[in-house]
């Protein structure tokens, strides 16, 4: 059976798929009728995804059409299938699974990928297939190419963006959650200009996104409060375990520093990252040794924490313990491998300035922030603190 290349290309215009079946099935394989073009020069491939027919699509497929012929105008089926109102030039940088994604195509998308269409292929300027689908806000698209292992961490060439990028400057909160959810993808990555997802947000007016893309906030506050089944729930829902708060701090600072024992062990079981540093270099067992948590600091420094680790002025845990006369914290270093040198250049001050003023006999208190500005506590006890500010050698 033969049906000339015009007469199959109406066929596939007018949809008729099943006529279309027969002509392929009964005609000489030889013939590569499949890849008959019309006489604009569209195949009908072209013609078939220019409609949408994920059907027709596939069954194209089935007989091997090639995905890769171009028209006359040397656009491949999916490039030629762009909006009316793209620029050539500008459908030229995309590839098909590009502009299936682009046009909400999830069928034919879903055929693309498989039949061997690398996920997270380029265009010319940098975007996946993701960034593409994110930005024209294709829901479906998106859960389809990150149940197909696409990467959310991947940035463009132009701004340095990732896809939470590209819906954070949207303002589209229900694609930044379902990129958190179901891509994992990590809001603490900054683009070229050194902004975060958040960042992009507000200088968007996207505000309401905060409780979404906020660096660790939720995570840190319960574990500032101790709230383990909340932890828990945070991190099954895609939380960062080592994300940290507006001021630096990951869970793992604040619970040390309140000596949330029960939250430091299910953190570290998360496999948390135990000598993480805030901006002035404090570690977790900084925060444990300073504010008399003994249990929490036998603890880090049996999971290996680093007793030698330094704040940036040079502070170990072991010289924060001696300076606060902590006999039993400074002891447990001490038989976890910490080093007295140089611990003298602390001691013999008998005290550390800490963002607060020194009490008589070596004592220290330290003011709070934010609406508790102004009271002061003793370090001798052990108490704890909201924020801990950098601790520094008289």
């Amino acid at each position: 059976m033969f049906l000339g290349s015009h007469i199959l290309a109406q066929l596939v215009s007018l949809g008729e798929i099943d006529e279309v079946r027969e002509a392929l099935e009964r005609s000489d394989p030889s013939w590569r009728i499949v890849n008959s073009t019309d006489t604009h020069g569209q195949t009908l491939l072209h013609l078939a995804v220019a409609q949408g027919r994920a059907d027709l699509v596939q069954l194209l497929l089935e007989f091997e059409a090639d995905t890769e012929a171009t028209n006359r105008s040397g656009l491949t089926p999916l490039e030629a299938a762009a909006s009316a109102n793209t620029e050539r030039a500008e459908m030229a940088v995309f590839g098909p699974i590009h502009h299936a994604a682009r046009g909400g195509h999830v069928e034919v998308l879903r055929l693309l990928l498989l039949k061997g269409a690398k996920v997270d292929s380029l265009t010319k300027d940098g975007n996946t297939a993701l960034h593409v689908a994110v930005e024209e806000r294709r829901r479906d698209c998106v859960r389809l190419l990150l149940a197909n292992g696409a990467r959310t961490d991947l940035k463009n060439a132009r701004e340095g963006d990732t896809p939470l990028h590209t819906a954070a400057a949207a303002g589209d909160e229900s694609m930044v959650k379902l990129l958190l959810q179901k891509g994992n993808a990590n809001k603490n990555i900054r683009n070229a200009q050194g902004k975060t997802a958040y960042d992009v947000a507000v200088e968007n007016g996207h505000e309401h996104l905060f409780d979404a893309l906020s660096l660790g906030d939720k995570l840190c506050t319960a574990a500032k409060k101790g709230e383990v089944r909340t932890i828990q729930k945070l991190l099954e829902n895609g939380a960062d375990l080592n994300g940290r708060d507006q001021n630096g701090w990951t869970a793992l600072h604040r619970a040390s520093f309140k000596g949330r024992i029960d939250v430091v062990k299910v953190l570290v079981e998360r496999g948390v990252e135990v000598d993480a540093k805030d901006e002035e270099g404090y570690t977790a067992l900084h925060c444990a040794a300073e504010a008399g948590h003994a249990d929490v600091t036998e603890f880090l420094v049996k999971k290996g924490a680093d007793v030698e680790a330094r704040t940036r002025k040079g502070v170990s845990a072991l010289q924060i313990t001696e300076s606060l006369n902590y006999v039993g914290i400074t002891r447990v270093l001490v038989n976890g491998g910490a080093s007295r040198e140089n611990s003298d250049r602390v001691s013999a001050f008998g005290a550390i300035a800490f963002g607060s003023k020194i009490m008589e006999g070596g004592g220290v208190v330290k003011k709070r922030r934010g609406s508790d500005r102004g009271n002061i506590r003793g370090l001798k006890n052990g108490a704890g603190f909201g924020r801990s500010l950098a601790l520094a050698v008289l």
